[in-house]
């Protein structure tokens, strides 16, 4: 009793638990000659992760984080996977004979128990979070084990199971024997968990390398053996709803994907290369589409512009920059905004990316004839108040858009450009008359992203004098932030991604420019002299509110890694 008492005082110091809680728990354990933290989880006061938490501190166990740790994964393989599965544990280091084992449960005196008798090893356990272990657990064990077992077997052989299985199991069975099948459900799920958006099975002379693109940035993930790139195409291919026979030709194709409680869309993309077919695995994750503007990184003054705009019921708006710098996300931001029963919105868009409740959205379809312009053309005959065009491409997309936007209806659309006054020239280049464009637009935005530092692990320091100086920094500022790495962040360092914008408002002078064909330098020039602040002054802003750093700011703008 005395040791439940100490216990539940630390439970109380710790506010895991009320007075209340304690006194209703230690009568229960008394009663019952049962351990407090027991009680406390039987009677709901507690969850199995913050009990293991509290006992942990109250032990003095160690807490680690096991994305900043480099795992072997022979240290990692002394345990069968569904041992580590069942007690939520992964060993990840061996020294002196003694084993250390990432836990949950670092008290779980059985997990311990079977371990010693698995590995024959005297184990120290210490503490790690359930995301965390259960990452390694895919990444370590359900991976490597998988890959073992896909060496030993020929891959024609493989490639028949891989088939077979898929279309009998419509790709349920995480629980399947069959390693393809495992180690690319594994790997499926840690990319959804991770947030990536684009996952690369790439093929090359000596091994086939996984790599993974989080907040814009590939890294490599996993290295497997050459033979095993057959039978992963063909199990990804058949996942797609692929031709899996067809090897010499590019192909397209989509599939719904669950992890967990989520679902996102997947499209894959096979590319034929000299080594082999690459597959590139893209995740559409649902919640992009349900971003509000608010939440895109915009300055107020900014947002309140683009407002002003989305209240007119004609005119062009713009959004431009590179591939992959989020202009299809701020789209539907807007579309979002306009979404309402009283107005009736078409899209056309090359792909579908997202479905959006309220919109209609049609998507383009080159051998069936339906191009940007042809699908315009029939758009404006469906009475539209708003009319979202993915992308404009050509002289006739654009002449069609800028009509649409003179007769009376709201025109979004994209161009790829770096600056927002580059778009005006680049339309005048596309042949269309400076009369038209002047009329005809009602402002363009150009943005960048730039990956957000993690809140849980950022760190400040003392900016220099010759920092200062480059940057143009106000004498006040005296400290910037940099990236450390934890567990909440995978050890990045970064944990998602925000906007930096420039935002050009179309007004008299920047109209009467276009109308005498001033060039793009005279038109940003212009800009500024208004009020707008370029791309890069934008993302200083952001750094030095401690949301991105300079490097990452540098590296959005002109291509410059830090």
């Amino acid at each position: 009793m005395e040791k439940s008492n100490e216990f539940g005082q630390f439970l109380l110091a710790k506010g895991y638990i009320d007075v209340q809680e304690l006194a209703r728990g230690l009568d229960v354990a008394l009663e019952n000659g049962e351990p407090l933290g027991e009680v406390l989880g039987r009677m709901g006061v507690l969850s199995k992760t913050e009990l293991a938490e509290a006992v942990r501190r109250y032990l003095g166990i160690p807490e680690i984080s096991l994305p900043q740790i480099m795992i072997d994964p022979r240290i990692a393989g002394l345990i069968p996977e569904a041992m580590a599965l069942r007690y939520t544990l992964i060993p990840f280091e061996q020294r002196s004979g003694i084993l250390r084992v990432a836990m949950l449960d670092p008290t779980n005196e059985r997990a311990l128990r079977d371990v010693r008798m698995v590995t024959g090893l005297e184990v120290e356990p210490v503490f790690a979070k359930t995301e965390e272990i259960q990452t390694a657990i895919r990444q370590f064990l359900t991976v490597e084990q998988s890959v073992a077992q896909l060496a030993h077997l020929a891959d024609s052989t493989l490639e028949e199971q891989a088939v077979w299985l898929i279309s009998s199991t419509e790709v349920d069975a995480q629980d399947e024997d069959a390693p393809t099948l495992k180690l690319v459900h594994s790997v499926l799920h840690e990319a959804v968990v991770q947030g990536v958006s684009d996952i690369h099975w790439e093929p090359r002379k000596s091994d086939f390398v996984v790599r993974f693109r989080i907040d814009g940035k590939l890294i490599r993930k996993h290295v497997l053996a050459t033979n095993t790139a057959r039978s992963i195409v063909s199990c990804l291919k058949v996942m797609a709803q692929m031709d899996v026979a067809e090897r010499r030709i590019p192909q397209d194709g989509r599939m719904t994907l669950s992890a967990g409680l989520r679902r996102v869309d997947v499209r894959m993309s096979s590319l034929p290369t000299v080594y082999g077919e690459k597959i590139v695995v893209r995740i559409l994750d649902p919640e992009m589409a349900q971003r509000p503007l608010n939440d895109l990184g915009m300055r107020s003054e900014v947002e309140s512009g683009i407002h002003v705009l989305l209240k007119r019921t004609n005119g062009l708006i713009l959004v431009v920059g590179p591939t992959g710098s989020g202009k299809t996300t701020t789209l539907y931001a807007l579309l979002r905004e306009l979404n309402a029963e009283e107005q009736n919105i078409i899209s056309i868009e090359e792909p579908v990316e997202y479905q959006l409740s309220g919109v209609n959205q049609v998507q383009v379809n080159l051998p069936a004839g339906l191009s940007f312009a042809v699908g315009l053309r029939h758009i404006l005959r469906q009475d539209p108040d708003v009319i979202m065009i993915g992308e404009i491409r050509d002289q006739e997309t654009a002449r069609i858009a800028i009509t649409a936007a003179l007769t009376g209806h709201l025109v979004l659309s994209t161009l790829h450009t770096n600056t927002a006054a580059e778009a005006l020239a680049r339309l005048m280049d596309m042949g269309i008359e400076p009369y038209l464009l002047a009329a005809a637009v009602s402002g363009v935005l150009s943005q960048r992203l730039v990956r957000r530092l993690c809140k849980h692990c950022k760190t400040s320091y003392l900016v220099s004098a010759a920092e200062k100086r480059a940057l143009h920094l106000p004498a006040a500022i005296t400290r910037l932030y940099r990236s450390t790495g934890c567990s909440e962040c995978f050890g990045t360092g970064f944990r998602g991604r925000i906007g930096i914008h420039e935002f050009l408002l179309y007004n008299q002078e920047i109209k009467e420019l276009v109308l005498s064909r001033h060039n793009s330098r005279d038109i940003e020039q212009q800009a500024l002299v208004s009020g707008m602040l370029t791309i890069f002054e934008d993302g200083l802003l952001k750094v030095i509110q401690g949301l991105t750093t300079v490097d990452e700011v540098l590296h959005a703008v002109s291509g410059i890694e830090g």
